[in-house]
Parts: C-alpha cells; structure tokens; sequence
C-alpha cells in the first residue's frame, strides 16, 4: 500500500520528528507519523495478506542485506505481519505456486539498479496485458528508490526546499534503513533556519537507530549545524550497556576544545580546568597539530608566552604550518627574544601573508629598542630588503629611528622621507624628518616640515618655536616651563612702580626620582612588544597588560593623551593590578598635559599606594599652582602651595613662586623670607632677583 496524505505533510512539517521519535520504539520498525493504520488481522486470526515478493526474491538470491530490509520495511507498513521463520520457505520454488518469471526479471532489473528498464517492462507488459498489474510492494519499491534520488540530488544541489517537500511526499524513506536520508533532511532543515526541527530528526535517529557508527556520525553532523548546547542535550541517548554500546567521548572532546579555542581568541574568556585538560589528552593521544595550536593560541593569549612557545615547537614538529610558525614567532616577541624572533620569523615570511606580517612587526620591534640595539649587517641589510618591498611605512620609519639614534642622521632622514612617502599623514615620520633635517642644518627642508605639520602635531611646532631641542633621541621628555611676569601692586600715592619681569623660570619635574620615571626604565624594553608604540594604533581590543604596557611605552615619548586611552584599555579589561598601574599611569598622563582635574578624577580610578597617593597629590598640587600662578590668582596659589607642603617639602622653583606670589599680593616681608631661603640653599641668582625687587619696591614706597 503507497502512503502518502495530508495527515504525514502535518506530521513532518508541523509536529516535527520529535512525534515520530515518541510513536517508534526502540527498533525503529515503526513508520513516522502520520502513516495511515496498519491492516487488522481477520477476524479469524489470520495473518494479513501481505505482497510478499519482493522479500521471496531477495531471499532466492541470498542478499541477506536486503531481506532484512524488506522484513522491516513490512514490519513498519504491517505491524502484526510475522515473517517466516524459515526464510528458505520464500525460495523460489519454496512457495505453493511457481514464482512468475516476468516479476523475477522485474525484480531483477530493482536489484541491479535499473529502475528506467523496470518502469518501460512494466509499461510493456501492460501494454500487452492492460489487466496486469505489477506488485504493489514493486511499485512500492520503485517509487522509494526514485523519491530517494531526488532526495539526494536536491540535497547535493543545496536545494533545501525541495529535499523537504521530497521528504514529505515519501515518508517511507524516514526510517532507520535510510539514515542518510535522515542526515540530509536535518541538514534541509538548519539550512532554511529550522534548528529545532533539526535537533528533532537527530533525537529521532539517536532514539531509535541501532547502529553504533551511524548514531556517532548523527552527533558529528550536529556538531556542524547545532548550537553547543543543543549537542550537549543530545549527548543524554548515549548507549553505555547493552550489545552495541555508544562511544561519545571524541564528541565531548571536540565540544571541549572548540570552547578552548574561542577562549584562545578571547582574553577575557577562560577556559575551564575540565576542558583544558580534554584538550591536553587530544595532543597526547593525537599526532595532529590542531589541538597542539588551539591550546598554544589559549596560553599566548592568556599572559603565558613561555608554554605557547613550547607548544607553537610541538605544533611545528606535527606540520602545523605557517599558522604555527606565526605563533611560535610571537610568542619570542612576547618573550622579549627579538634577535631570536627575527632570524625565524624571516624563514617564514614568504609562507602566508600573517607571516610576512608578523615578521614586520618583529623587524619594527628589534629596530625600536631603546638604547638601539647592535645588529649585524646582515640583519638590517635583510630587513632594509624586506620593507622596502613590502612598502611598509613602519618599518620605514623605525629603520629611521635606528638610524637617527646611532648617529646616522642623513640616512633616517632619508628613511623618514621614505616614509611619509609611503604613508603621507604619518605624523612620527614627520616628525623624525623634522629632527634630522634640524640636526642636518637643512632649514629649508626644515621650514617646509614645519609648514605642513606645524598645526597638526604639538610637537613639530614646539621644535620650530624653540621649546624642544631635538635632543637627539625621540623619547627625550620636554620639561613643562611657566612664563612669569611679576607686577607689584600700586603704590599708595597713585603711581605704579617699575615693573619687575622675569623672563622664564623652570620648574622642574624630577622625572627621574619618582615612580613613573623608574616605571619608564624598567618598561624600555617591554615597550618594544608587538609594534613600537611610536606608531600609531587603536588600544582597542588589547589585553590589559598590553595596554599598560602601550600606555607607559607611550609616556616614555611624550605622547600622553594616546597613553590615556591605552590606560583605559587597560582599566576596563586588566587585572587587579593590572587596573591599578593604570590609573597612575593615565593621572600622570593627564598631569603631563596640565590637566589635574582629570588627573584627580583618575587618580581615583584605582586604590593606590600611599607613596603614590602623595606623589599624585603633589604633582596635582603643583600644576594648580602655577596655573593659578598664571592666572594671576595668587591666593590660591598659596593655598595650593600650602596644602602641597603638608605632603612633600617644598622644592626651591616652588619656593621662588610663593616669594613671587607673596610680592604681587604687597607681602614684602613674606616675600623677602622666601627669598632669603632660596638663596641660603645656593640658588643666589633666582633669589636675587626676588630681593632686589623686594628692595625696590620698598624703596619706592618708603620716599
């Protein structure tokens, strides 16, 4: 009998086969939902009448395989048929009646595939005969077959739709006997945003087919078109007793080490003990490089650079590739073996393009050291090679630094020009190009850097105006100066007195007693990982620790708003301490460009230290003083002065600004102790200046 009805269409496309899994039993023998009642037995008992041929055939040709097929095939369309229990009885000639020779060569012509020569026998034979009929279970057969081919067919075309409406117009193909007919329905469905219905033919499948291989090879598709935990549930039918028991431990293996691989992408994801460990068992009883990378990648990215490198070694030995040649030559960068790093990273350049970009970076960290460090010849000779036909600006301008810092002013201007060439808005390059051209005496190429940049970075302008010298190496820090000019009130007469001007008066920031300048020595040579920080990036998407150390790498050359945002970075994603030496980091950057509102505000971003929580409070301290001292508002410059001489003692450039600051406010006496002071530590220059203009004015007053 053929099924087919609206009743199976409802059963797939609506109920789904999580119905057809809770109407069969554990055989699977039963047919999905929605096939119409199987015959009844006759009222005296009897056996169905069941069209028996295909299975006689099948049987005369000793083609177990199939027997057992075509026994379950009729078992699902006749549930109360039993078969004979001694299948030599469908033999031919073991039956009561001669078998007929045309449906021998019928079924002949099935069981060799021939389905085109089966349909035009049959369409013969009727021709010849129009009252015969062929047997049902053939028909039956063939339209299976050929419902089974356009199955398959649709399904290696991607079309999905089809593969679906095929299903539903056959459903005597959603058995156990076809399972791969069921991987391609569940396939159908994910394709066409159905996972639902997908898990539902897989719990069908897990439910109700036996074999062990087949049920392994249900959970390994679902890897591939279900989300994790839709795998996680169906690892629940797993078969641990019984003849033919399930083995699904490669599953959750594999579930364990895609967790640890997207963790290794992720520094703010960790991976479980548990899952870790699954991966370490896969190397061991694995020699395929995958999960060797995978864990390499997690510990890289997870601030342990000293196991990825010996796994990055491991991964190697097992042909990793090019993919573990990049992580074995990162994991030397992070480990600070830049010379080691250069000469592996350069074997593999030309294998992918993230090698020959990982060996740039490597090429423009070694050249970024500071002090520079001695290379061969044969080293820059292969570098200056590569950059150069790479185009990278980077390595351009870094070779331009290398150059600049041991003395070879004439080639890092070239350099510099080199790159600007290559990257024109590169403001770094610019400014290299500024300082060799200044050390060259060129000033015609130095008037025309200025002239382009001297609006669009702080620095240029300030080596045209005079205020940074250009010391010699890019990092020199430029100590802040506050311009004075210091008028004494009126007199009580009406007429104003000479005024008293003095031109500049530093004050030094004694960078290097405190923290942040012991900070910047030790981070020196941190400073140089990944790319040099003299080139500009986004610190988005930094771990907190290479954010920090971007951040202090940035302050050592003077650029603090670009450290303040790679302190952030370091804020939101780092570790406890991590958090901690950002916060003093971005408070120090703030102060650097006088900004101590904001420097207070990030001071308080992360518990600190007591000396730090003094040497920010009198850094902050100072900075509002002279800037009240600029505006002129000198009683909040003693105020701030005060309240910074209860944290640390008053230095003698500060003390200058109180004596000034008591002058402008008619304090002569005050003012002239301060003098007095000054000039008692050996600083008789400043302080005389202070007390002649005391003693003028107060001369000026007294006639």
């Amino acid at each position: 009998m053929r099924l087919v009805g609206s009743a199976i269409t409802t059963a797939i496309l609506i109920l789904g086969f999580a119905a057809i899994a809770q109407q069969t039993g554990p055989g699977g023998s039963q047919p999905p939902a929605g096939t119409p009642p199987a015959e009844s037995p006759s009222a005296n008992g009897s056996q169905p009448q069941v069209d028996e041929s295909a299975l006689r055939y099948f049987a005369s040709q000793g083609d177990t395989r199939r027997v057992n097929a075509e026994i379950a095939r009729l078992r699902a369309l006749y549930p109360n048929w039993t078969p004979p229990s001694d299948l030599s009885q469908l033999s031919a000639g073991g039956g009561s009646a001669p078998p007929d020779p045309i449906i021998e060569r019928l079924w002949n012509l099935y069981r060799e595939d021939r389905i085109a020569e089966v349909r035009a026998a049959i369409a013969e034979r009727q021709a010849s005969e129009p009252n015969w009929k062929p047997p049902e279970e053939l028909v039956t057969a063939l339209e299976t077959v050929e419902a089974r081919r356009r199955l398959v067919n649709a399904s290696d075309s991607g079309q999905w739709q089809t593969v679906l409406s095929v299903a539903t117009e056959s459903p005597t193909l959603l058995t156990c006997t076809n399972v791969d007919v069921l991987w391609r329905v569940a396939e159908a469905f994910a394709r066409t945003d159905q996972p639902t219905r997908t898990r539902d033919v897989y719990t069908y499948l897990l439910t109700n087919c036996a074999n062990p291989a087949e049920r392994l090879a249900t959970l390994q598709k679902a890897l591939t078109l279900l989300p994790e935990q839709q795998v996680s549930d169906l690892l629940q039918f797993e078969r641990r007793t019984g003849d033919t028991p399930d083995d699904f431990s490669s599953i959750r293996d594999e579930m364990a080490r895609r967790r640890v691989e997207r963790a290794s992408l992720d520094s703010k994801m960790t991976a479980s003990a548990e899952d870790l460990a699954a991966v370490e068992r896969l190397i061991r009883n694995t020699n395929e490089a995958g999960p060797v990378l995978t864990l390499g990648w997690y510990n890289y990215h997870h601030g342990n650079p000293a196991r990825a490198l010996e796994l990055f070694k491991t991964a190697l030995d097992r042909n990793g590739g090019a993919k573990a040649a990049e992580g074995y030559a990162m994991s030397l960068r992070a480990l600070e073996r830049l010379t080691d790093a250069e000469a592996f990273a350069y074997e593999w350049r030309e294998r992918a393009p993230e090698n020959m970009k990982i060996y740039l970076d490597i090429a423009t960290a070694l050249l970024s050291q500071d002090p520079p460090p001695r290379l061969d010849a044969q080293v820059v000779t292969r570098i200056v090679r590569v950059v150069t036909a790479e185009r990278f600006p980077d390595g351009a301008q870094a070779l331009g630094w290398y150059s600049y810092n041991t003395e070879q002013i004439r080639t890092a201007r070239d350099w510099f020009r080199t790159a600007l060439g290559w990257k024109p808005e590169d403001e770094p390059s610019a400014y290299g190009l500024a300082l060799s051209t200044q050390r060259l005496n060129e000033r015609a190429a130095f008037n025309a850097v200025v002239a382009q940049w001297r609006n669009r970075s702080e620095r240029i302008a300030a080596l045209a105006d005079g205020t940074n010298s250009g010391s010699g190496r890019r990092s020199a820090p430029v100590r802040p100066q506050v311009e004075m000019s210091v008028a004494p009130p009126a007199r009580a007469d009406g007429a104003v007195p000479r005024q008293v001007t003095v031109e500049r008066v530093e004050v030094e920031q004694p960078l290097a007693r405190t923290e942040e300048g012991v900070r910047l020595r030790q981070t020196r040579a941190r400073s140089v990982l990944g790319r040099s920080c003299a080139m500009t990036r986004n610190p988005a998407g930094l771990s907190g620790d290479a954010a920090l150390t971007r951040g202090w790498c940035l302050m050592e050359i003077n650029r603090p708003m670009e450290a303040v945002a790679a302190f952030d970075q370091a804020i939101a994603t780092g570790s406890t301490r991590a958090r901690e030496e950002a916060a003093y980091g971005k408070s120090l950057a703030y102060l650097r460009k006088n900004l101590t509102s904001e420097a207070a505000v990030a001071a308080a971003e992360a518990p600190q230290t007591r000396s730090r929580q003094v040497e920010l409070g009198a850094s902050i301290l100072t900075q509002r003083a002279l800037a009240a001292y600029r505006d002129k508002r000198y009683v909040e410059t003693l105020l701030a002065l005060s309240e910074r001489a209860r944290l640390v003692p008053e230095q003698n450039d500060l003390l200058l600004i109180r004596g000034w600051s008591y002058f402008n406010l008619g304090r002569y006496k005050d003012a002239e102790q301060v003098f007095r002071a000054v000039q008692r530590t050996g600083h008789s220059e400043e302080a005389s200046v202070g007390l002649n203009a005391v003693r003028e004015v107060t001369d000026q007053v007294s006639q």
